[in-house]
């Protein structure tokens, strides 16, 4: 219907397919030209949102750093202060899913050598994100896992005390299969 249309214009006069024609390339350039524009709010808007990404990860990051360290402040006040004892009926009533248990086998085998995060995940074949959060979870259960810092890295340690009791009473009650699982793996 439009062909014939361009036809029937073309055939009656020269000059206005000249002018259909320059308007119709008027009209596609203004389009492009108002789509050139979106598209440069768009990367400009997409820059915006990747930049506050960034940041809040980062402040994301800076809290968890904050609560790491102020889990550490409290344990160490609450040994020094004598309020907490380390005996196994603090631990009768935890119980870890079979990653926590994967992730406290490894830093208990370390025998208190120091491991991160990136280490952990590389033994199992986990994600660094997720040995974060299982560590987590470790740590709100009430095994005390202590965090040190160095150079801008976080390094994870088994409480020395909490070590020899599980050691002596098997509080967390890990099964030796798990244990012999993860040697024969060459996890441990």
């Amino acid at each position: 219907m439009i062909c014939i249309r361009i036809y029937e214009l073309f055939n009656k006069s020269k000059k206005k397919p000249v002018s259909l024609h320059t308007n119709l390339k008027a009209s596609f350039d203004k389009i492009r030209e108002e789509l050139e524009d979106h598209l440069t709010s768009i990367n400009e808007n997409t820059s915006e949102i990747t930049a506050n990404n960034e940041y809040i990860m980062q402040l994301e990051m800076k809290i968890s750093k904050l609560s790491e360290r102020l889990d550490e402040i409290e344990m160490a006040l609450a040994q020094l202060l004598g309020k907490q004892t380390l005996n196994k009926d603090l631990f009768k009533n935890i119980s870890l899913t079979l990653r926590e248990q994967e992730i406290f086998v490894v830093l208990y085998s370390r025998n208190g050598d120091l491991i991160d995060y990136k280490e952990i995940a590389k033994v199992l074949g986990l994600t660094e994100e997720m040995v974060v959060n299982h560590v987590n979870n470790l740590t709100l259960k009430g095994i005390p896992v202590i965090k040190r810092y160095m150079d801008n890295k976080v390094y994870l340690i088994l409480d020395a005390d909490f070590r020899n009791l599980q050691a002596k009473e098997n509080v967390i009650k890990i099964k030796g299969k798990l244990s012999r699982d993860l040697q024969n793996r060459k996890v441990v």
